[in-house]
């Protein structure tokens, strides 16, 4: 079985009961520990898309994606608020890279990078200096389901965008734990054709209408 095969099985999930029951040890991990986060979604119209390696020719904007979670950031200023102690403001920019699909004059299709960059200007928890310090971080997906070509290197569309910016730290954390995690068997795919037959009746009910 795996852990979520057999209902009646302890998975992983939340306690039930006191967190005490059945406390074995503690156990020290290494972590990158999330200290403050926030997340922001946009609807940019009419953004321009500077395309790479295009030939020049007629094209059709087919859609664009992101290519990867992780969204670098540069620009980065965190100043520190006076009335508000262990916050501050962040500004940066925070740049997604897509994929860029489209088809030629023929109906061929193709694809290409590109990239959006946007501005963050936010206020968030960060904590006391220290030995080692915090992080910023952002992950972010995108989504740009319609648009039109400008010209060979530029297209328009519709960016639907998420991004969500973090403060995080490399910090080693004593936890609570209740000794190794169990590894149930697994559970080979079986079609089970025989099943429907299995489950008639040995024999006719009998009964009259």
């Amino acid at each position: 079985m795996s852990f979520y095969s057999d209902r009646g099985a302890v998975r992983p999930g939340p306690i039930e009961g006191s967190a005490l029951d059945g406390l074995r040890t503690r156990v020290a991990i290494s972590v990158r520990r999330v200290l403050d986060s926030c997340s922001k979604q946009l609807s940019l119209e009419h953004t321009r898309l500077l395309l790479k390696n295009v030939s020049p020719g007629k094209h059709t904007f087919t859609g664009a994606t992101s290519t990867q979670v992780t969204a670098p950031i540069t620009d980065l200023r965190v100043t520190r608020l006076e009335e508000r102690p262990c916050f501050a403001r962040v500004k940066c920019n925070v740049h997604i890279p897509l994929k860029v699909a489209f088809k030629d004059c023929e109906g061929t299709d193709h694809t290409t990078d590109s990239e959006i960059t946007i501005t963050q200007d936010i206020v968030m928890y960060v904590p006391e200096a220290s030995v080692f310090p915090f992080e910023i971080v952002a992950v972010a997906s995108c989504n740009c389901p319609g648009g039109m070509f400008i010209d060979a290197n530029t297209c328009e569309c519709t960016a639907c965008l998420t991004v969500i910016t973090k403060v995080i730290a490399e910090t080693d954390l004593l936890v609570p734990a209740y000794g190794y995690c169990p590894s149930p068997k697994a559970v080979d795919f079986d079609e089970q054709v025989c099943n429907k037959f299995f489950e008639l009746p040995l024999y006719p009910s009998g009964k009259s209408k």
